[in-house]
């Protein structure tokens, strides 16, 4: 067996078991040894198996430090309360880049392998251009900001002195372009309501875009946050926690109560049956994406455009209209006016209006 070796003493025969040093320093196992072969015939491989776990990155020991792997800090961080509190979607989404980013292969070794203590600049670098690479400019650059979470919470615990992601000059995303014109929804809907296979998505693209909410809480939105003798929706948003009262106009209710009348009897307002064993479920976000692109590409709609974008296209469109920026917290759920800031655009025409205003 690995890590073992039978000798031969005086008083008879001893099983010496001598993990790695590394498994030995972070304190999943230690050194043993047995005098009983029975005992050693059953415990060493269950230590075995701990050791190949523990380098697998599959389990992590309590004590953590400079020796550690990237990906067994990782495992480690999504256990602490500081992981927990973060809304279900965040952690989600947390989990997807890290995998991503302990897989990423750096010079003949994956970036999860690599021992916190030694990672360098250099590193970084050479993943950062294999995620440009690979992916996009935007990715890469939001798996840069995943991975300083879980370095700079390194640096919290004193087990590194400083961020090495904190030296790579990063690319600029310059994207194509962020919203929808009211034009191009219409003709989405059009489209997606034209065909009973679309309609899923028909209402996934008309809510966002109505309550200028994100995607993930129009997939999850059940029916009993929908008040229909009121007009009222209430929605809490995953993303920060906010609850929001949205009204129901009279087009949407309409649109709802026929939705209604054929689904009402599971819980979700837009669901999936799963085929697997026929249960139903929220859409999933690859869904989302993929049944836009399929209307999009029917009616001719840029692929650019994405359904994540319809809360801001509502925003944006919000604020031109010279809506209070209290009234549109009370619509998107932010807690501070300066979170609205991303959603201005200096334009001619916001220009013409403030003039005008101020003559008056």
């Amino acid at each position: 067996m690995r890590y073992t070796e039978k000798v031969k003493l005086k008083s008879g025969w001893v099983w010496r078991f001598t993990p790695p040093q590394s498994a030995i320093d972070a304190k999943v196992v230690s050194r043993q040894t047995f005098h009983d072969g029975r005992t050693a015939r059953y415990e060493i491989p269950r230590l075995i198996q701990m050791v190949d776990d523990f380098r697998n990155g599959k389990i992590v020991a309590g004590n953590i430090g400079a020796t550690s792997t990237i990906l067994q800090v990782y495992k480690y961080y999504i256990s602490t309360n500081n992981f927990r509190s973060l809304a279900y979607s965040s952690q989600r989404q947390y989990e997807y880049s890290m995998n991503s980013i302990s897989n990423t292969i750096i010079g003949g070794r994956t970036l999860g392998s690599i021992k916190v203590g030694d990672l360098n600049a250099f590193h970084c670098s050479q993943a950062y251009e294999a995620w440009v690479i690979s992916g996009s400019t935007a990715k890469a650059n939001q798996l840069s900001r995943v991975l300083s979470v879980l370095l700079n919470y390194c640096i919290s615990l004193d087990m590194i002195d400083h961020n090495p992601l904190s030296k790579i000059k990063k690319k600029k995303h310059q994207p194509v372009s962020e919203t929808w014109t009211q034009e191009q929804v219409e003709l989405f809907l059009d489209t997606a309501f034209s065909r009973w296979e679309w309609r899923a998505i028909g209402l996934v693209v008309l809510l966002c875009y109505e309550w200028a909410q994100r995607p993930n809480d129009i997939r999850l939105l059940k029916w009993d946050a929908l008040d229909m003798d009121k007009s009222v929706v209430t929605i809490t948003q995953t993303k920060r926690g906010a609850t929001v009262q949205l009204p129901i106009s009279n087009e949407i209710k309409q649109m709802l109560s026929d939705q209604k009348k054929d689904w009402d009897f599971q819980e979700y307002v837009i669901p999936y049956q799963r085929p697997s064993d026929g249960a139903y479920r929220p859409l999933t976000r690859s869904h989302i994406s993929l049944y836009a692109n399929r209307v999009k590409d029917n009616c001719g709609l840029p692929k650019f455009l994405k359904v994540g974008n319809l809360r801001k296209s509502g925003i944006v469109e919000m604020i031109d209209s010279g809506v209070d920026h209290l009234q549109i917290m009370s619509v998107t759920g932010h807690q501070n006016i300066s979170s609205l800031n991303p959603y201005h655009k200096h334009t001619l025409d916001a220009a013409t209006s403030a003039l005008e205003r101020r003559k008056k």
